[in-house]
């Protein structure tokens, strides 16, 4: 076996280590919370029906941001707590 192939190998075995520490560990729930979030805004802006409702509805006091950030993450709050029961049932 060549220098490269035994680099190789070492490799792999690391990244296989690395791989099952990852399952094995809890996942970060707040940065999942912050991606799903940002995705939920994301499509609420780019839906116009949501983001005219919102913004001709009743007079959101903060504004129209203010209000698709929190309605983002009471998406994602709803999706990150389906997540953790189904986590723990395993």
């Amino acid at each position: 076996m060549t220098v490269i192939e035994k680099q190789y190998m070492d490799s792999v075995i690391n990244i296989n280590r690395m791989m099952r520490k990852a399952q094995d560990s809890e996942p970060d729930w707040e940065q999942r919370r912050y991606e799903i979030a940002k995705d939920m805004m994301t499509a609420l802006i780019n839906n116009p029906d949501v983001a005219a409702s919102v913004a001709c509805g009743p007079k959101p006091t903060e504004g129209v941001p203010v209000t698709l950030a929190k309605i983002s993450l009471e998406f994602a709050d709803a999706l990150v707590a389906g997540l953790k029961k189904t986590q723990e049932k395993k």
